[in-house]
């Protein structure tokens, strides 16, 4: 779900692209081999079905690469999601499903297992 804000977020910067080098690196990186790897690990990240649904996979992936590129911890990535605009472009959260900051430690500890 696209908020009006998004929308026109989206609309302006598409004039700008060379303004946000992460919106211009998200075109110009073919995300889907990765996210058809994550989508074969699901099961072992989905242990049991209670709580909150889980953020998409691809989506949670570009949230650690924004904290490592950044050197960002764990809550200060929650807020960057939030508060900047291109973060949450990148990584393709909606508004209303940004994880929080434990979700981001889980995930990101899920991905060291391998």
């Amino acid at each position: 779900m696209s908020t009006f804000f998004q929308q026109t977020a989206q609309a302006m910067i598409a004039k700008h692209i060379d303004r946000f080098p992460l919106l211009k690196l998200d075109q110009v990186i073919d995300w889907q081999q990765i996210e058809q790897y994550l989508n074969r690990q699901r099961t072992r990240y989905l242990r049991d079905h209670r709580g909150r649904p889980a953020c998409p996979l691809l989506s949670m992936f570009k949230a650690v690469l924004l904290g490592q590129w950044h050197s960002l911890s764990d809550p200060e990535l929650e807020h960057s999601l939030i508060t900047r605009i291109d973060f949450n472009l990148f990584c393709r959260f909606d508004e209303l499903s940004i994880p929080d900051y434990s979700t981001l430690c889980r995930y990101r500890n899920w991905l060291a297992q391998d």
